[in-house]
């Protein structure tokens, strides 16, 4: 008996729509670039409970179905048809890779051992230099992978970031690491490798709190937070002080400050579809309930970061210089 073809996609729907040609980094469930109508920042493909489901705030929301129609610009009936083909050769989604606490341990240890402190000249000093970020001595939380495993088959230098919790240490001291971000580059140095995800956490759930501590606090100071690392740095720079990264906007809600910090700055993305904005006021919101001292600083130009404040003023004082 045949069974409907949404039944029969249910589960598979990466594998369908990358068929019918929607770009990996579409499938992601990171906001990005809409295929439908464009938009830089807007949607995101989230596949609830396995139906393919998307959300675009300005194509609205719908499941696989609606999504492949849209991209296709087919008619129901030909798109079924086209999916109907497809099922048939294409295995489940691969479920959330799921390990144990040793196991997560024993690959942070493999990782860590594959990576060297960031010197100048190297990769990392290289790709951050870029963004107008080059440093001379940096953060012990920032390393560099000469070649670290991609995921996706292929192998590729890294800017390795550590994450943990502020206080938490080892019981024979030193940080403890409860996770490692990878932001993979292009052998060059001059950005990130065109692969579908150039930005990759190791696997397993990360605690309220868990952020890149870029640089020492001194309790009783102010201290910023920013999502992204590049943006961390870029708004420690931009205001002159100490800006720890969270890394994306469900854990900037979710921030913990260390203990004798009273004074945050929340340094929040200015995105299209304004979820930077809505987590940078979210976590103040929370923040100011608890007594702290709290502001928030949005780049002015829509569809920005501080990285990219920081570049924009980085150039005007470079024409100003040159005229």
């Amino acid at each position: 008996m045949q069974i409907k073809t949404t039944d029969a996609a249910r589960n598979k729907w990466r594998g369908i729509l990358l068929e019918l040609g929607l770009p990996a980094d579409c499938l992601s469930n990171k906001h990005g670039p809409c295929p439908m109508c464009g938009g830089k920042d807007r949607f995101r493909w989230d596949n609830k409970e396995s139906r393919g489901t998307y959300f675009c705030s300005q194509c609205g929301a719908g499941d696989g179905m609606e999504l492949a129609i849209k991209f296709t610009g087919l008619d129901f009936k030909e798109v079924a048809t086209k999916i109907d083909g497809i099922v048939g050769n294409i295995n489940a989604d691969a479920p959330p890779r799921v390990i144990s606490k040793d196991q997560n341990k024993d690959l942070l240890k493999q990782i860590y051992c594959r990576t060297r402190p960031v010197e100048p000249e190297d990769l990392v000093h290289k790709y951050l230099a870029t963004r107008d970020l080059e440093e001379l001595i940096y953060p012990p939380a920032l390393r560099f992978a000469p070649v670290l495993d991609d995921g996706e088959g292929g192998k590729h230098p890294a800017m390795v970031a550590m994450v943990g919790v502020v206080g938490e240490t080892k019981s024979g001291g030193g940080p403890r690491y409860r996770a490692m971000h990878r932001t993979y580059l292009r052998p060059d140095g001059a950005g990130k490798a065109e692969i579908s995800q150039p930005r990759k956490f190791t696997p397993g759930q990360l605690p309220d709190g868990a952020c890149v501590q870029l640089c020492e606090y001194v309790p009783g100071g102010p201290l910023g937070i920013a999502e992204g690392i590049e943006t961390a740095l870029a708004a420690s720079a931009y205001y002159e002080m100490p800006v720890w990264a969270a890394l994306n906007t469900s854990l900037l809600k979710k921030w913990v400050p260390p203990d004798g910090c009273k004074e945050i700055a929340i340094f929040g993305d200015n995105d299209a579809n304004y979820s930077g904005q809505k987590a940078a006021y979210e976590l103040a919101h929370k923040l100011a309930g608890k007594g702290y001292i709290v502001t928030v600083h949005i780049p002015e130009d829509d569809g920005t970061d501080w990285a990219d404040a920081w570049s924009k003023r980085c150039r005007e004082k470079m024409e100003v210089t040159m005229t």
